[in-house]
């Protein structure tokens, strides 16, 4: 059943999937609300130093282009094929659609979502009956003063993304003994070790913990810093021992679509080979406790596996992956993926709700933006009950449209 325009969207996150989709919902004519609990991209400007796997191509739309050509003229974008920052993105094509008319006042920044559930239904009740979508959608955010607000709407999509709740360095994912306490002093994104964080980690002793690509750009990073820095020195923990064919433990896809990302995995991989005495790799290796000295501003970790033992380092980046935030959704009927935590499918059991981006990815790091892109597209096609409908579509030929 069609949700026709003007009824009201609520959107969870102001980031590449949030602000695409709110200009989307608006050029359709709905009323929309984007509820975001830092700044417009927060956390692609966490990682602003870093080149995007993709070219901007993949990471805009037809709809946001015309959009910031009808209100910035002069707006110079990035090439189709150029592979900019995190930070050129932001600040090149984001934080301007997040500015323009048709966005600017939906957005209600700092303002953290608490849940989200129906009106007056329980996640018990009315399990895929017609009557669950009878009430109101109702999204519980609190401002920065601490004040609480209630936003009520006819759809809501969470667009939060993951990275905001990083997974736990313990073996078998739970929290390592001291994790915890010591989390709000160590890294779990990426560091810029040219930039704000040089001083913090040149001449230091770290752990780097993971075998993502994440990982393998902080790798990257710090052995550069490690040449410059002579007492710099990096241990990098790992679960795996070496991916197949590979001289590290970062798997590298071979036919890879995205060269960026092999050339870092690459690269990654082959420092161990090229050891210079600032990088050691210890394999088949977890995190079993670990105890932070702020007096010292030091960490005590405790190692199992291959290199048992008890060792301090000044700084941890553990690099171990992200898991979606389902806190917020406990009151709602869901179909989640057992062993990722995101959907099964774009439809959930939760009438008018869906859940697009990262966060419908959970734990799978595949997600690309342009993956989410395509959930807009689809999106709006199921909740306007109009198949074709494409706002991203090329003009037909012989189209006068620009």
């Amino acid at each position: 059943m069609a949700v026709e325009s003007p009824a009201q969207i609520v959107i969870v996150g102001a980031g590449p999937i949030g602000i695409e989709a709110a200009l989307y919902a608006r050029f359709l004519g709905y009323k929309v609300t984007v509820l975001e609990s830092g700044e417009v991209g927060a956390h692609l400007r966490k990682c602003e130093h870093v080149r995007m796997f993709t070219p901007f191509s993949a990471n805009c739309t037809k709809l946001g282009k015309s959009a910031l050509a009808a209100q910035h003229p002069d707006l110079s974008l990035p090439l189709s094929d150029q592979f900019v920052t995190y930070g050129q993105y932001l600040e090149q094509y984001l934080q301007p659609l997040a500015d323009s008319d048709l966005v600017v006042d939906c957005l209600k920044l700092r303002h953290t979502v608490l849940s989200v559930a129906r009106s007056s239904q329980t996640k018990t009740e009315n399990f895929g009956q017609p009557q669950r979508s009878e009430t109101t959608l109702v999204t519980l955010a609190k401002d920065e003063s601490g004040r609480e607000h209630v936003f009520e709407s006819d759809i809501v999509l969470d667009c939060s993304g993951v990275v905001g709740q990083p997974n736990f360095i313990g073996g078998g994912g739970s929290p390592a003994i001291g994790e915890l306490a010591a989390r709000p002093n160590f890294e779990t994104g990426l560091i810029d070790s040219h930039g704000k964080d040089a001083k913090r980690y040149a001449n230091q002793q770290i752990l780097v913990i993971g075998a993502g690509h994440s990982a393998a750009t902080n790798i990257c990073q710090l052995s550069v810093l490690a040449r410059e820095t002579l007492e710099t020195h990096v241990t990098w923990v790992t679960r795996e021992c070496k991916a197949d064919g590979q001289n590290g433990p970062v798997t590298v896809i071979e036919d890879d679509p995205l060269p960026q990302r092999k050339r870092v995995a690459s690269e990654a991989n082959q420092l161990l080979v090229e050891e210079n005495g600032h990088l050691v790799h210890w394999p088949e290796t977890t995190v079993k406790s670990m105890h932070y000295e702020p007096q010292n501003d030091q960490f005590h970790v405790t190692l199992e596996g291959k290199h048992t033992g008890i060792h301090t380092f000044n700084r941890i980046v553990a690099n171990v992956g992200y898991r979606p935030n389902l806190e917020i959704l406990q009151e709602l009927q869901l179909d989640l993926c057992p062993n990722t935590e995101g959907t099964k499918s774009l439809i959930q059991p939760e009438p008018n709700f869906y859940i697009l981006g990262s966060k419908s990815y959970g734990r799978d790091s595949s997600y690309l933006i342009s993956d989410g892109l395509g959930q807009i597209r689809r999106v709006f096609a199921i909740i306007g009950d109009r198949e074709n409908l494409d706002l991203y579509a090329d003009p037909p030929s012989g189209s006068n449209q620009a």
